[in-house]
């Protein structure tokens, strides 16, 4: 997922710098990478909440608002600079939050990381 976060992000960097027809191809692959994310998203944050996870996973559901938050954002930006390529610094901002998750932020605390063939623990 990071992998395709990080697409993401060099895919709508893409489409800031070179508004137009390049850009919008850009935007338009981002479909792509971004059908795969909500899913391991979605198992990540339920992973580990035993007898919770139909309630997490519920919670989990309910709180997508993204489209109802960051797109007035995004129309905010759009009209005040006139450029729909700067509105999408959003999405960037997002995609760079998902590169977090996918690496390191789904983990809770004391869960084992394994790296070169040790086990280490978050503290």
């Amino acid at each position: 997922m990071g992998i395709y976060a990080i697409s993401n992000m060099v895919l709508v960097g893409t489409g800031i710098i070179f508004p137009g027809w390049v850009g919008v191809g850009a935007i338009f692959l981002t479909s792509f990478f971004m059908s795969l994310m909500f899913p391991t998203t979605f198992a990540l944050s339920i992973k580990g909440l035993g007898p919770n996870t139909k309630l997490g996973g519920s919670l989990l559901v309910m709180a997508i608002v993204g489209g109802a938050i960051f797109t007035p954002i995004m129309g905010l930006i759009s009209q005040t600079t006139g450029s729909m390529a700067l509105a999408m610094i959003v999405p960037f901002v997002g995609y760079a939050y998902m590169v977090y998750y996918s690496y390191s932020g789904y983990r809770m605390k004391g869960e084992p990381v394994f790296e070169n063939n040790k086990v280490n623990f978050l503290n």
